[in-house]
């Protein structure tokens, strides 16, 4: 067994801190201790593994390559220590933490979650809505799958994706007919998270090309690209999902309405067999099951 008498776990608390944030003053805050606790901290460290993890001005020292290399490692060491000391705390049991796209959360799960909060009190839902991998163990993970990712055995396909070409009624005057023709030359409203949905909707409309639209705007996920839309500043490309309600409401309209495509979400459990996770899967299907897709 392996002698951890001598690991400084304050020295590594404060260097892990200063890493993850890029500055001692904001480690400082996180953990409650002065900015020259924290610098005396990282310099007995570097003391004592011989290596430089910072360099730079003082005031504004920056990650060395050994650093930034010792700083993923310790962070997620200490996010295995959090989620230990989470499994066996008697609170586990109460809290679900559930990860997605920040959209798919915004438009589609919140609204909904105080149906499974009736249903499940005990249960605290805490959702990560980051678009990269969670940096922590997630007890469910809705995803997005594009066509060329397989679909891994644990993973339960929710449903298949729908397609629309969407604008504000502002911009449709009155004319349904000279809208569908005219809808993509239209300024168009872009989402960095799924550069080639036009792409997409060529294909799936079986037209040649694109166009020319006199502008595009770029927005970074789609719920901003979908408020750019209700606010009439173009034409986007858009699931179904996530804009039912202003379809129905007649806030956006449709012209040509919605076609599948080829993405597919899916439920991802990380650990089987757990009673919240199953309850949640469960509802979640139910949810899914109740919701009217394009006719």
């Amino acid at each position: 067994m392996k002698n951890r008498k001598s690991i400084p776990i304050a020295a590594l608390r404060a260097f892990e801190a200063a890493a993850r944030h890029g500055q001692l003053t904001a480690a400082a805050e996180e953990l409650a201790v002065t900015h020259g606790a924290v610098s005396r901290h990282v310099s007995h460290l570097e003391a004592l593994i011989g290596t430089q993890l910072f360099e730079g001005a003082r005031n504004r020292p920056r990650l060395t390559a050994e650093g930034r290399v010792f700083g993923y490692a310790l962070t997620a060491a200490f996010d295995q220590i959090e989620e230990a000391l989470r499994i066996v705390t008697k609170g586990d049991d109460s809290i679900l933490d559930v990860a997605c796209l920040s959209t798919f959360a915004m438009r589609w799960l919140i609204p909904r979650l105080h149906n499974f909060a009736t249903k499940y009190p005990r249960y605290d839902v805490r959702l990560a809505t980051d678009d990269r991998p969670p940096r922590t163990q997630v007890d469910v993970q809705i995803l997005v799958l594009s066509p060329d990712d397989p679909i891994p055995d644990s993973d339960s396909v929710l449903f298949q994706e729908q397609l629309g070409l969407i604008v504000a009624p502002s911009l449709s005057n009155a004319d349904l007919n000279r809208l569908r023709a005219d809808a993509t030359n239209l300024p168009r409203l872009e989402t960095r998270t799924r550069p080639r949905v036009w792409h997409e909707w060529s294909r799936l409309t079986s037209q040649d090309g694109q166009g020319m639209a006199p502008a595009i705007r770029v927005f970074d996920h789609y719920h901003l690209t979908i408020e750019a839309a209700l606010s009439g500043l173009g034409a986007a490309i858009v699931p179904w999902h996530l804009v039912a309600g202003d379809v129905a409401s007649g806030r956006l309209i449709a012209p040509h309405g919605f076609l599948h495509s080829n993405y597919l979400y899916a439920v991802k459990v990380t650990r089987p067999g757990r009673r919240k996770t199953e309850q949640f899967v469960k509802w979640l299907k139910e949810e899914i099951a109740a919701f009217r897709p394009y006719r």
